[in-house]
């Protein structure tokens, strides 16, 4: 699976401090060997939307098996993007 990231994920991520960036983007990376690993959860009334937490981070994502990508749509402080 490749990994594409949207505008506001992207913005987000540009302005981590190196340390937390770094981790945030290996955590996503092992996304492309296991979408689902064992601490995901799909969001409710949301179609196909998935998220992790990465320390305060939270990451939003969707696979699009039709084109064998998962789209990480957004990144955000944890307090913004619990109960989305």
């Amino acid at each position: 699976m490749k990994i594409e990231f949207g505008t506001k994920a992207l913005k987000f991520l540009s302005k981590l401090e190196k340390g937390n960036k770094e981790r945030v983007f290996n955590k996503i990376k092992e996304l492309e060997n296991d979408p689902f690993p064992s601490y995901v959860k799909k969001l409710k009334g949301e179609k196909d939307v998935s998220r992790i937490i990465i320390g305060d981070f939270g990451v939003l994502y969707r696979l699009i098996p039709e084109d064998d990508i998962i789209l990480v749509f957004r990144v955000d402080k944890i307090s913004r993007v619990h109960g989305q």
